[in-house]
């Protein structure tokens, strides 16, 4: 559908924001095309499309889904009612900041991992400096 196609360039961008961030082993991300296949979890209702679900670490029989709604101060926006806010994500950043704030993430533990991914050290080390030849 269309609003499918449109959030998947959110999605893809929040899969490459994650993997960018050094956040790989941590944050796992995937995408189930409903209509080809079964969900594979009793804690999801995947009749209003797209859906996003997020899957705490140790706490995976209660998937948190991201649903905006009525929260909004645009609550009377019908775009709002039919997508369940979804529209209101415009970036892969969007999706980083709601999954932060459920406050099940270990931030200085990314925080960390970004860190190693951005030391020049780390990627430097196999790196052979030809003026010590």
């Amino acid at each position: 559908c269309g609003h499918c196609k449109r959030f998947s360039i959110f999605w893809n961008e929040f899969s490459r924001l994650v993997q960018a961030m050094n956040w790989g082993s941590v944050i796992d991300v995937m995408k189930i095309d409903v209509s080809k296949n079964d969900v594979p979890h009793d804690g999801i209702e995947a009749w209003d499309l797209p859906a996003v679900y997020y899957f705490p670490a140790g706490e995976k029989e209660n998937p948190i889904e991201l649903a905006y709604g009525h929260k909004s101060k645009e609550e009377n926006n019908p775009q709002l009612v039919y997508d369940e806010g979804l529209s209101l994500v415009m970036s892969g950043y969007d999706l980083v900041e709601w999954m932060v704030a459920q406050g099940k993430l270990d931030l200085d533990l990314l925080l960390e991992l970004d860190a190693e991914a951005n030391d020049p050290k780390s990627e430097v080390d196999d790196v052979i400096d030809i003026d010590q030849l």
